[in-house]
């Protein structure tokens, strides 16, 4: 009776001690080891993927890493101090899709050209044609749009319009053509609140519209490329027209080429478990 009483109080005792194992949390932002901060290197999900990154009491430090279902890499954080000091985002082709750091902000189109930029430093900003030419240009009151043969469409510096040899042709329905030389470089309708700039070979480039407070950006076949609106709201879309990159009030998102959102401002976060 005694030994059998000794082989129950073994297993009761290796019982208990499983179920008061290590466990782990996330929460606001800091990896709890059985309720402390905790250190070392964790795999966990995030949304719908896996994520790998060392913790130094509970904070990030060093590298986040976040991969898609196959396997390969989708972001690369670079913590210092529990702040995000470099991120690289990558596309399912494994181009680059974002890299940004204490300097600024790079986006790329899928094929590995450069969509927009910009630079804290300065405060300017730069959004791409396809080919690789500006398309329009900002940094403070000073606004210069392009088309796609880098051919000047609208200056204003400090505010002021510049001086770019356009003229304005008036039509019968009251809206005007914006003519340089004998090519039509924009349109303005009637009332003077929705202008038209195109691109050399006459498609809709981008839209300004005082109606509803809207600048929309179009790749040559129509497809939108980007939305601002009034309220501050920033869609970028995918050549295919989904949505690639969305931003509202705090809250920001990013999509897959499928229309899948692959990270967000807030995620859960599940599965952890320590690795090193």
């Amino acid at each position: 009776m005694k030994k059998v009483l000794s082989v129950l109080l073994l297993i009761f005792t290796i019982l208990l001690s499983a179920c008061g194992g290590v466990k782990y949390e996330y929460k606001d932002g800091v990896m709890y080891e059985n309720k402390k901060p905790a250190t070392g290197t964790f795999e966990f999900k995030s949304g719908d993927y896996k994520v790998k990154s060392q913790f130094v009491d509970g904070i990030p430090e060093g590298v986040l890493e976040k991969y898609y279902p196959d396997g390969k890499l989708m972001i690369k954080d670079v913590f210092g101090s529990g702040e995000i000091i470099q991120e690289e985002i990558y596309y399912k082709n494994g181009n680059l899709m974002e890299f940004s750091d204490a300097e600024g902000l790079k986006m790329y189109y899928d094929d590995g050209q450069l969509l927009m930029s910009s630079t804290y430093s300065t405060g300017e900003t730069v959004l791409y044609h396809e080919n690789g030419n500006p398309m329009m240009e900002v940094l403070n009151d000073n606004v210069a749009i392009y088309n796609e043969d880098n051919e000047g469409l609208f200056k204003a510096e400090s505010g002021e319009m510049i001086d770019l040899g356009l003229t304005m042709k008036k039509l019968e329905d009251g809206s005007f053509e914006v003519l340089k030389g004998d090519k039509l470089v924009s349109t303005i309708d009637a009332n003077g609140e929705i202008t038209n700039y195109l691109y050399s070979t006459g498609e809709k480039m981008m839209t300004l519209s005082d109606v509803d407070a809207l600048t929309e950006f179009f790749f040559k076949d129509g497809t939108t490329l980007m939305k601002q609106y009034g309220d501050g709201k920033v869609l970028i879309n995918y050549k295919s027209g989904k949505p690639l990159y969305e931003v509202e009030e705090n809250n920001w998102y990013i999509y897959d080429e499928d229309g899948n959102k692959i990270t967000s401002e807030n995620e859960t976060v599940t599965d952890i478990k320590k690795i090193n």
